[in-house]
């Protein structure tokens, strides 16, 4: 029994009908060539990775037989190159291809069903229609339906591992290069981070690895692609770690090969900044460690040592906790303590990044400190901000020349400054937080303070400053929230956790970790509004480090990766 009659239509039109044919005939080769493209790119792909090539690996084992090697070196750094630009090109054609295999599939499938369509009973008009050419046929209709509708399955499936959160695209647009990133600020650029971070045994959440490292340190991870660097030491062992950032496994660990003029252990060492307290730093081709001993050190991204020289022993309570910056072929270095018998000791050090030679040696007339440098763009240049008791002072990254100088702080320095609508705040438990408008010469101290602030001050933890607003952070766990323009409290609040890991933040939430472990986000608002909270499942005194999506925290055992949905 035949059911009612449809009336005729113009996409039953045998023209329409027989371009539709001939539309999923195109689509389905084009859809057969595509995923032949892809899964010929794919296998490349995973067998071209530049970590562990199989001819970068076999370099490398030369290398080891041949130390020193110009020539070699200047192969592998070759063949890196080459390599990561192939994979990255392969990279780009992969999510190209999704996307067209995407695309093709959907014509396919729309194409077929409408050349298929109005095969049942229509309404005939009253003059018989012209005889047309004949559609698809039956068979090749659900082939062509079947074929683009598998590509997009596996178009849904491949799209998510190019995205980023599991595969080498996220670790591919990772760059925290320094203690705090960019400018030592505490500001990830990248807009995604997960919130949930917790690595509790039967608690985990957003956790894609952990990585034992084999020697304790406070220092913090930095991040260059697909490579996570970290320190650790001990009284008698300082080593260097390359980490896979996307499954956590150790590339590489090397001791640090001392000079004569090292020294092998520091006289004392404070139990809470260890003998690896600084954070290195990396260009991507180059990493550079500071240790407590005073031995810097630069390898390259293969974990050949390239220089190591001695900055000598502080003296000084911390010893060395200032972590090295990189500015342009410069590699610079906070080098305070306390006043000898002829006068401060304290220096600002750069030295040639190619080779380790000191290239200028400015004087401080401050006392001991821990601060980290913070780099500061203007009209006149770059200046380098330094704080330490009593001054804070902005110098020439160029050549060490002191630009201006404001006398406002006491007591041991800890906290690195931050820049805030355009004012260099600087602080200690000891004396006010202080904003400095950085556009004097010479002595500013009477001339270009902004607004001070002077209750609940950190002493350890760093200001965080963005969007018109500061957050403060306590040893003892209070948050306090100011405004950047005038300096007025904005809110406070107490988290009940020991704090020395400086804030961070991160997609429009800041990031606190406990010295226990414990890790609290809440939004960068003018309110207090908890977002989640975790626990590292040990105790952490190290800033985290931001990628695509990601989030790298050193505890005391570990070192974490968490990435949403890879729990």
């Amino acid at each position: 029994m035949t059911g009612p009659l449809r009336p005729p239509s113009r996409w039953h039109s045998p023209v329409v009908r027989q371009g539709a044919a001939a539309l999923a005939v195109v689509a389905f080769a084009f859809v057969l060539f595509v995923t032949v493209e892809l899964a010929l790119t794919l296998r490349l792909r995973q067998a071209d990775r530049p970590i562990d090539h199989p001819q970068l690996v076999a370099l490398r084992e030369q290398l080891a037989r041949e130390p020193g090697s110009e020539a070699l070196l200047r192969e592998i750094r070759q063949d890196e190159q080459r390599l990561r630009a192939a994979f990255l090109t392969g990279q780009r054609r992969l999510q190209q291809g999704a996307w067209l295999l995407l695309v093709g599939g959907a014509v396919c499938v729309f194409a077929a069903k409408l050349a298929r369509a109005g095969t049942g009973p229509v309404a005939l008009p009253s003059r018989p229609l012209a005889a047309g050419p004949p559609g698809l046929h039956p068979l090749a209709a659900r082939l062509a339906v079947g074929t683009g509708t598998a590509s997009l399955f596996a178009t849904a499936l491949l799209l998510p591992f190019l995205g980023g959160t599991a595969g080498e695209a996220a670790s591919a647009r990772g760059v925290w290069q320094r203690f705090r990133g960019a400018g030592g600020l505490g500001i990830s650029p990248y807009a995604k981070a997960p919130r949930e971070l917790d690595a509790r045994a039967g608690r985990e959440r957003n956790l894609l690895w952990k990585t034992v490292l084999p020697l304790p340190g406070m220092s913090s991870p930095v991040v260059w692609n697909e490579r996570v660097y970290a320190t650790g030491a001990s009284p008698t062992a300082r080593e260097v770690y390359c980490l896979d950032a996307l499954t956590g496994r150790i590339l590489w660990r090397r001791p640090v090969s001392a000079g004569p003029e090292s020294s092998a252990v520091p006289e004392r060492v404070y139990h809470e900044t260890g003998y690896a307290a600084p954070t290195p730093v990396t260009d991507g081709a180059r990493v550079f460690a500071l240790f407590a001993n005073g031995d810097v050190v630069c390898f390259d991204s293969f974990g050949v040592q390239q220089w190591c020289v001695s900055v000598g022993l502080p003296d000084n309570l911390y010893g060395l906790a200032s972590s090295p910056l990189l500015h342009q072929d410069r590699l610079l270095l906070q080098l305070d303590q306390e006043p000898g018998e002829n006068g401060p000791r304290s220096a600002l050090l750069a030295l040639d990044a190619a080779t380790g030679k000191q290239v200028w040696r400015t004087p401080r007339e401050v006392a001991s400190s821990w601060p980290t440098p913070v780099p500061l763009a203007g009209p006149a240049g770059t200046q380098l901000v330094t704080c330490a008791n009593p001054f804070v002072i902005a110098y020439d990254p160029a050549d060490g020349r002191e630009l201006w100088r404001f006398d406002g702080l006491a007591g041991d320095g800890g906290p690195s400054p931050a820049v805030a609508e355009g004012l260099v705040l600087a602080v200690n438990v000891a004396s006010p937080l202080v904003a400095i408008r950085p556009d004097g010469a010479g002595d500013v101290t009477r001339t270009h303070a902004a607004w001070r602030w002077d209750d609940n001050l950190p002493d350890v933890c760093s200001p965080l400053a963005a969007d018109g607003l500061v957050w403060l952070q306590s040893t003892t766990g209070l948050t306090t929230c100011l405004d950047a323009r005038t300096g007025e409290k904005v809110f406070e609040h107490d988290h009940g956790v020991a704090v020395y890991a400086s804030p961070a933040l991160a997609g429009g939430a800041v990031y606190l970790i406990g010295r226990k472990g414990k890790v609290v986000v809440f939004a960068a608002e003018r309110s207090y509004r908890e977002l989640a909270t975790g626990d590292l499942g040990e105790a952490c005194d190290s800033s985290p480090a931001f990628a695509e999506g990601r989030v790298y925290v050193r505890g005391a055992r570990h070192l974490f990766c968490f990435a949403e949905g890879d729990s």
